[in-house]
């Protein structure tokens, strides 16, 4: 699942106040800690290098210099070692400036970057309504955040997170524009593998015949697949409570089960073995009539959070071991 930036930002303010548990958050954004932490990191390394760019970027435009040299002494001493891609380029786009970052990024040198605009790193794949909402926004003096995916020299692709924001002069005038860029593909491609493995986890989990369930500490649904939302004849998205499902349940002897004492339950409450339940057990959906099935109830501990949930199995009784 793709988040917006917006949504990234909600998330990792919320985790610089502090006020709220990790684990709380993950389960408002619906990630895990591990993207929650890792969306933090990449905030944090972004905000410094901006920080630390437009502090220079501020001293170039105000102060006044003797001599080209000590501009270019500040230069060399504040931007060379930055950590991400700068890039200077005069209100027409062209770039009077990029910092070694640039160069080990894409492979161009910095004497065949100058004079040409960023247009010379252009893939193909951002569309002309997307840099006209730059330009719009850059000029209007604001900065622009993005997501870039751009082409080395060698013809090969990278992806990119950049702030453009342009640099004002003791007056107010803007006088440049400044890119600080992250290199992001290898989260961009790991971001992708992960969703492939999602997906085809997903696939398979819907097209298993028999139901299965996971459910919290809390009785609310994780997951179900499509044979538990055509077994109990209604959609269960994420969230779900167990106990408010409109079914009634029968134990093994054909006697009425209440939902308190359903394995599953038993499960989520400690009162099972670790191995967990196996047993008959008997449901009838609000469409009416009662189906015999094997029920298979066991504590599962989640990834990354390690809580204890249960999954429930449901198959027909004439697909038991």
């Amino acid at each position: 699942m793709r988040h917006s930036k917006e949504a990234k930002e909600q998330a990792t303010a919320r985790m610089r106040a502090g006020d709220m548990p990790l684990l709380d958050i993950a389960r408002e954004f619906n990630v895990s800690t591990n993207t929650l932490r890792a969306w933090f990191r990449e905030s944090e390394a972004r905000t410094k290098a901006q920080v630390s760019a437009k502090r220079v970027a501020t001293a170039l435009s105000q102060e006044k210099y003797t001599s080209a040299s000590q501009r270019q002494r500040l230069l060399m001493h504040a931007l060379e070692q930055s950590p991400a891609t700068i890039i200077v380029t005069d209100v027409e786009g062209k770039i009077v400036y990029a910092n070694p970052k640039f160069v080990a990024t894409t492979g161009y040198l910095a004497a065949e970057a100058l004079g040409q605009t960023p247009r010379l790193l252009k893939s193909g794949e951002t569309s002309p309504e997307e840099y006209q909402r730059l330009w719009k926004t850059i000029k209007a003096g604001k900065e622009w955040r993005g997501v870039f995916h751009n082409r080395r020299k060698d013809g090969s692709l990278y992806w990119e997170r950049a702030s453009i924001s342009p640099v004002h002069d003791a007056k107010g005038k803007i006088t440049h524009f400044m890119a600080v860029k992250e290199d992001i593909t290898d989260f961009m491609e790991a971001d992708a593998a992960r969703r492939r493995i999602a997906a085809d986890f997903t696939a398979v989990f819907a097209a298993l015949p028999f139901a299965i369930l996971l459910v919290d500490t809390r009785g609310r649904t994780l997951i179900a697949n499509q044979a538990a939302e055509t077994l109990f004849g209604t959609a269960m998205p994420r969230g779900t409570r167990f106990e408010e499902l409109n079914l009634l349940w029968a134990d093994a002897d054909g006697a009425a089960l209440p939902v308190a004492a359903h394995p599953l339950m038993r499960v989520l409450a400690g009162m099972a073995d670790p191995a967990g339940i196996q047993t008959r057990i008997g449901v009838a959906p609000p469409t009416g009539g009662m189906r015999w099935l094997h029920c298979s109830a066991r504590p599962v501990s989640m990834p990354e959070t390690h809580e204890v949930a249960g999954l429930l199995v449901l198959t027909d009784e004439c697909g038991a071991n």
